[in-house]
């Protein structure tokens, strides 16, 4: 198969094709190994008369070298203006992926097809270190294919923009990693890409510079291609449209950068889950709840209550009430198992169940959870999504189960009051996400998760900024007196 890369596409309205991609890199068992392998192909030739020797030399040759396959058969297409998020473990291939496309790596079997000009940040290229960021500037500028008038022009902009001070004239050895990731998005920032490619490009830096490079990325992705390679969920999320979940060097998933991510994400807890529960001794007794026990549970917690008369706020919401009766929720269970969550309900302050909310009153989220198997340290949470499956906050009860034990038998049922202010939100469906796992906050086995346990539509909203905003008591303004 023919491998061409940054190539003009045909097509008027796509950026990247990939085509059946594959890269294979050589192992050797020793630094010797190289030397020995040329030796062998050398001496090969001449053992056809002696089969014997020629099967003991190819044997050598294989303990001496092997292949390792960093991609296989990997293939989608980008649109032009997409923004593309790639996720997934240390080592499954992602920076591979991105530097092929770049064109800083040549694939060892497809075909990449480039339309438009690609700037790629990647801090371990393009920076010497025995050089001053100055030169840097324009050793980099160069590689990425600024002529020197125009660098020249950009020059200013782009220190304002790294903000290094004096460092500027010192060799890039002497940075932390914090300033040369400055450096280098400050010079990526100013290439004038078609196709911008970023390797963790907010892993370093402080919070202020972080927020510079996301305010560069959302400007960029008015106009351009965007490809992001994080292990930040929430970004990829928040800045991407689809998304790519790469595993040993295989796609696992590709689809909206939402799904994508979540489905990353249950992954992670599968395996997480699954380490805890490696390291723990067998349960005593397990009995697993059947769906008649289940639906009487449910049925006892969810006892109907008379609907809250609400006073007039800002913003007002609606509440799914099928879903809030958990009426499908044992169709959707995920997790390890050994716990249920059996019914999810949001209340007012005198325990009466909403179907409807203003926001900034006071309510009350209701778990209730039953035991499959004894569960020595419960923990039940919960989050609050967005359309795009970004966690406007979340909260668990660890902090209770840490200071006081409390264990669950098979069978015994546990309730969880988590009381806070709703938030005012911009309108739109948010869904909550409950959980109810065995173990710590930092090391324990989900055992049960339900995606969308409650939805909520925000349908009318003042709100005009952000992801979410504080009840506002009041603004006031008051001109302030000239001083004599």
């Amino acid at each position: 198969m023919s491998v061409q890369n940054n190539s003009v596409l045909a097509s008027d309205d796509v950026a990247v094709r990939v085509d059946g991609i594959s890269k294979s890199y050589a192992l050797w068992s020793s630094p010797l190994s190289p030397l020995a392998c040329s030796m062998t192909q050398l001496v090969h030739p001449l053992t056809r008369p002696f089969p014997r020797m020629r099967e003991k030399l190819e044997a050598r040759a294989q303990h001496w070298c092997r292949d390792f396959h960093a991609l296989s058969n990997i293939s989608f297409e980008i649109k032009k203006g997409e923004s593309w998020g790639f996720i997934g473990v240390n080592g499954s291939g992602k920076s591979t992926l991105l530097k092929m496309i770049s064109g800083n790596i040549t694939p060892t079997q497809g075909r990449i097809e480039v339309d438009g000009k690609v700037a790629i940040l990647d801090y371990s290229s393009g920076l010497h270190s025995a050089f001053s960021g100055r030169e840097n500037i324009y050793l980099k500028g160069a590689i990425l294919g600024l002529s020197r008038r125009e660098i020249d022009r950009k020059f200013s902009l782009i220190t304002e923009f790294a903000d290094i001070g004096y460092f500027i004239d010192q060799p890039v050895k002497t940075y932390s990693s914090g300033m040369a990731a400055r450096l280098g998005f400050a010079i990526l920032a100013h290439v004038d890409a078609d196709i911008l490619i970023t390797d963790e490009a907010l892993a370093v830096g402080d919070a202020a510079f972080v927020q510079k490079c996301m305010r560069h990325i959302r400007k960029f992705l008015e106009h351009g291609t965007f490809l992001f390679v994080s292990h930040a969920t929430n970004d990829v999320m928040s800045l991407c449209d689809r998304a790519i979940w790469l595993e040993h060097g295989a796609m696992r998933r590709i689809g909206t950068a939402s799904d994508v991510c979540l489905a990353y994400l249950a992954s992670i807890e599968q395996m997480a889950a699954q380490s805890y529960l490696a390291g723990q001794a067998p349960p005593v007794k397990t009995q697993k709840l059947t769906g008649e026990q289940l639906a009487r549970m449910r049925q006892h917690v969810c006892a109907p209550t008379a609907e809250a008369c609400l006073d007039r706020r800002e913003t007002r919401y609606t509440i799914d009430e099928k879903l809030m009766q958990a009426d499908a929720m044992f169709d959707n269970a995920k997790g390890v198992g050994g716990g249920r969550i059996i019914a999810v309900q949001l209340l007012n302050e005198e325990e009466k169940a909403l179907n409807a909310v203003m926001g900034a009153e006071e309510v009350i989220l209701r778990l209730h959870v039953a035991a499959e198997r004894v569960i020595s340290q419960p923990i039940v949470g919960f989050q609050l999504l967005n359309h795009t499956g970004l966690t406007l906050f979340a909260d668990n009860s660890s902090d209770v189960t840490r200071a006081e034990s409390l264990e669950l038998g098979v069978g015994e049922t546990l309730a969880v009051d988590f009381r806070f202010r709703v938030p005012l939100l911009p309108p739109g469906d948010y869904a909550f996400r409950v959980g109810f796992a065995d173990g710590t906050e930092n090391h324990n086995a989900l055992l049960d998760v339900r995606n969308e346990a409650l939805i909520i539509h925000c349908v009318t909203s003042t709100i005009r900024h952000g992801l979410a905003c504080l009840p506002m008591l009041g603004i006031s303004m008051q001109k302030i007196p000239e001083v004599a």
